[in-house]
């Protein structure tokens, strides 16, 4: 995938940096750029290298406090101190170990700060193998160790892409708050947590296809359906509190054929929900059983509220009775939420 170990660094620092709308827990910059610097090793070691010499030290310093990340930067560190002190070794070795280092601090840092985002994104792999980079910089055999931060850069690019688009998601899923429907950023999380953990790209795809559909505004048949049948009678009850009236929900076991009660300006609204499958529809006799609430519990009026639709029959029960009976079938709970500040829950 990377013909250069500062071509992977360049190429992860670009996917990395691309979130939008996210902070990273701290600055990566500070760990790739030096690894970009001056790639070419120089003939002689002057200011400028002595003080990335410095630097880089430091930066495994930092590093080893990481006990995630476990690479031996003491003696890593030692064998840089030594190298820059050993003015027999030539400048061109010294220049070339000292970009050694830079880049495989930069991958460490890289494989910190995604296990810290998301513990877990599976950097195992390319942590075991900037050990073995490391260990081969204290060998002093960077031809074999380069074989492995290129082998850590391309574990920790797959890694890189599903978490940034995991950040994004989260990102859009804060910005339109949480779907009156709840659970759905624990839902999310999971799903992405999953899905960074097995890096499948699909998975975050469906993620992504259904905060879409949800922040989309507009609800449908499956929105409906995909609640249980619970949610769909406090959905109900939310969407009526929407309208201005306090509704609740009933308890199952004293219902009586009522599951929302919705109140206003001393009036009273009886729901009845019915959450059914398209083609499943409702009936007169529901339809009957729920206007004779009207006179059981002296009730302003009553509502029948579904998923799918109604029989003929059934509408037409509905015109010979009052007013005070209404019926929402499906099409019209979906143009009625749609047109509400509720949001689809993911």
């Amino acid at each position: 995938m990377f013909d250069s170990v500062a071509r992977a660094v360049e190429t992860l620092t670009a996917e990395y940096a691309a979130h939008s709308a996210v902070e990273p827990a701290f600055d990566l910059a500070e760990f790739f750029e030096p690894a970009l610097d001056d790639t070419e090793p120089r003939e002689t070691v002057g200011q400028h290298r002595k003080r990335r010499f410095r630097s880089t030290i430091e930066r495994g310093q930092t590093l080893s406090e990481q006990e995630a990340v476990s690479l031996p930067t003491e003696a890593i560190s030692e064998r840089l101190v030594d190298v820059a002190n050993d003015q027999s070794i030539e400048a061109r070795r010294r220049a070339a170990l000292l970009d050694y280092c830079d880049a495989l601090f930069a991958f460490g840092a890289l494989a910190f700060e995604l296990q810290e985002r998301y513990p877990s994104a599976p950097v195992e792999t390319a942590v075991d193998r900037l050990r073995d980079a490391g260990d081969a910089a204290v060998a002093d055999d960077l031809s074999d160790g380069l074989s492995s931060i290129r082998s850590a850069a391309q574990e920790l690019y797959r890694t890189a892409v599903v978490v940034r688009r995991a950040d994004q998601l989260f990102a859009a899923l804060s910005a339109v708050g949480e779907p009156q429907l709840g659970r759905a950023e624990a839902t999310l999380g999971g799903t992405l947590d999953e899905a960074i953990a097995e890096r499948d790209t699909d998975r975050i795809d469906t993620v992504a296809e259904r905060l879409n559909a949800a922040t989309d505004g507009e609800w449908t048949t499956d929105d409906l359906l995909s609640c249980s049948h619970r949610e769909f009678e406090v959905l109900i009850a939310d969407l009526w509190r929407e309208g201005g009236f306090d509704a609740r929900t009933t308890k199952y076991v004293q219902d009586y054929n009522i599951d929302v009660i919705a109140q206003a300006d001393g009036t009273r609204e009886l729901i009845q929900a019915k959450q059914y499958e398209p083609g499943n529809t409702v009936g007169v006799r529901t339809v009957q059983r729920t206007a004779g609430l009207l006179v059981e519990f002296d009730a302003d009026s009553v509502a029948v509220v579904t998923s799918s639709s109604f029989t003929e029959n059934a509408r037409e029960s509905v015109e010979r009775m009052s007013e005070q009976v209404r019926l929402v079938d499906g099409e019209r709970l979906c143009e009625l939420l749609t047109r509400s500040q509720l949001v689809p829950s993911l």
